[in-house]
This record gives C-alpha cells, sequence and structure tokens, in this order.
C-alpha cells in the first residue's frame, strides 16, 4: 500500500488559519446529497499521469446509491467515466481515503463549512490545507454540483487554493 502520508503532502494546497464560527445562513452543500456524498483520493496510475508529474492525484467527490460500499461503486463509476480498465484500484492503494461528506464536515476545522469538504490537512501555524481545485473531480447531481464549485471559486478567489 502507498505511502498516505508522504501522498497527503504531494498534494499542493494553500493554507488558511481562519477558525470555526456560527453556521452560516443556508445549509452546507453535502445537505443536498441527503448523507450520500463521499469524498476520495484517486492516484492516477503511471499511464494516465501527466508526462510531468509522475504522482498525480485526484480529489474524487461522488453520490453514492447506498453507502455500504463507496469504494467499489467508485472504482466502477470512474471505469465508466474515464474509460479505464479500474477494477483492481482499490486493492493497488490507488483508490483511498474514501470517506463520507458528513465525516468531513464533522472533523473539519474551516469557518466556511462548505470548506471543510476540500480541507486535505492541517499543518499547524500555517493553517488548513485545501485542495486544489483543477485537481478536483465532481460526479454529483447538479444542484450539488453548483454549490461544491462555488465553493471551490471562492477558496480559488480567497487564495486558499492553488
Amino acid at each position: 500500500m502507498p505511502n498516505t502520508a508522504a501522498r497527503q503532502g504531494h498534494t499542493a494546497a494553500k493554507r488558511s488559519t481562519a477558525a470555526r464560527s456560527a453556521a452560516p445562513a443556508i445549509a452546507p452543500a453535502h445537505f443536498l446529497a441527503h448523507g450520500r456524498l463521499h469524498r476520495a483520493i484517486v492516484s492516477l496510475p503511471q499511464h494516465m499521469c501527466p508526462s510531468d508529474e509522475p504522482l498525480h492525484e485526484r480529489i474524487v467527490f461522488f453520490d453514492v446509491p447506498s453507502p455500504g460500499n463507496a469504494g467499489l461503486y467508485l472504482v466502477t463509476l470512474l471505469a465508466a467515466a474515464w474509460n479505464v480498465d479500474a477494477e483492481d484500484w482499490r486493492e493497488n492503494g490507488l483508490v483511498y481515503n474514501v470517506r463520507p461528506a458528513r465525516d468531513l464536515f464533522e472533523e473539519g476545522m474551516s469557518a466556511d463549512e462548505n470548506a471543510r469538504l476540500f480541507e486535505m490537512g492541517w499543518d499547524g501555524p500555517q493553517g488548513v490545507s485545501y485542495a486544489e481545485p483543477r485537481r478536483v473531480d465532481l460526479f454529483v447531481a447538479p444542484a450539488l454540483k453548483a454549490r461544491l464549485q462555488a465553493t471551490i471559486d471562492h477558496l480559488a478567489r480567497e487564495g486558499l487554493a492553488a
């Protein structure tokens, strides 16, 4: 299994030291998925990586019809969406950190509750690190996609996500 800590460190991200605050007036984006939204990290196989990046990770958001086996569902989804044979990606550690959005929301540190879904780590005094927008894939319903994309765009405008 690949070194997850090293992989997470590879994913370039910007930092925020913003602390949590009171909930916004509207419900967080993941509520639109009614408990079905998940996020995973997908490390592309070598033949799919850009030539200048031997390790290329994607942050993938996806709706799951039933939460019982989100990882298996994601592999099937990626095989169809990217037209690849992804059958062994989970076993080979290419798909990992498959997490329900509810957990990301509850464990997140960002004041912006939607931004918690894009948190990739905490770097002490440097604050929260976020996923790079160009590495995010959204396989979700249109209304949820619009909310998540708005959050990505906001993080980029604020200089928190490159």
